[in-house]
């Protein structure tokens, strides 16, 4: 059941995310987590979006979710 609960908070976070990215949504957090993201060796491009190597996130709408955290530690 936990592992249920993981997977739909994630597709949560995904929605909000991509919403938020949509609609031009950014706060002080997302900036900075962004640029964070942005200056990491682990992000790649792939058709102009940037992904993180980590997790698979498309960092533009992983950073603008509060409760998503960097796989690496970089950021919470």
């Amino acid at each position: 059941m936990v592992m249920y609960m993981n997977i739909i908070n994630k597709i949560k976070n995904i929605i909000i995310g991509n919403w938020r990215n949509i609609t031009g949504y950014e706060d002080e957090e997302s900036k900075k987590r962004l640029e964070i993201c942005n200056s990491c060796d682990k992000v790649i491009t792939i058709h102009g979006s940037k992904i993180c190597g980590m997790c698979g996130c498309f960092i533009k709408a992983k950073t603008k979710v509060k409760s998503e955290k960097c796989e690496l530690n970089k950021w919470m």
